[in-house]
């Protein structure tokens, strides 16, 4: 009889152990996921970072002295940092010409999806930015204009990837 209850607790404690194990192996699933996503959308943001600045560059100078890499510059900024969807919502109270008492992101229809950018690849996405048939990353991204200051942008980098699984990455561009 002791053998036999020694064997039902020793039973008992290998299953706790299984299940512990298979939760570990998925919880590290879940964390090297997280951690593409989080690396596809700082790519992202460092691109049209760097976007930005080359931009900024470019317009300084007299339109008549730009070159063809120059107008490349102006063309790929006015497509990948352009505010095409009106997704920033701002709720004000009783008083108009007070700050927005709420405001921020609608996310519906992206402004920008990850073949909008030059040589970019359309989603799905893997962790080095090519095309995937199966599984992978969707990259898209949304601006608005003149927020949180005028002369500004907005920009959030959004990634999704498994059952609804996303990330959102933030920052402000200065124009």
């Amino acid at each position: 009889m002791e053998v036999l209850v020694a064997i039902l607790l020793l039973t008992v404690g290998l299953l706790a152990l299984a299940k512990m194990q298979t939760q570990a192996v998925a919880s590290n699933s879940f964390g090297n996921q997280l951690t593409q996503a989080t690396f596809l959308a700082q790519d992202k943001l460092e691109e049209l970072r760097l976007l930005n600045e080359c931009f900024l560059e470019v317009s300084a100078r007299p339109q008549i002295s730009w070159t063809t890499e120059d107008q490349d510059v102006v063309d790929n900024y006015n497509s990948q940092l352009s505010d095409a969807v009106d997704n920033w919502v701002e709720t004000d109270g009783p008083d108009p010409d007070s700050i927005p008492d709420q405001f921020g992101w609608q996310i519906g229809s992206p402004d920008h999806i990850n073949s909008d950018s030059p040589g970019g690849a359309a989603n799905p996405i893997d962790v080095t930015g090519a095309t995937v048939s199966n599984g992978g990353y969707t990259r898209t991204w949304y601006v608005v204009d003149d927020r949180p200051t005028t002369k500004a942008k907005t920009v959030r980098v959004r990634v999704i990837w498994g059952n609804g699984r996303e990330i959102f990455l933030d920052t402000v561009l200065s124009q």
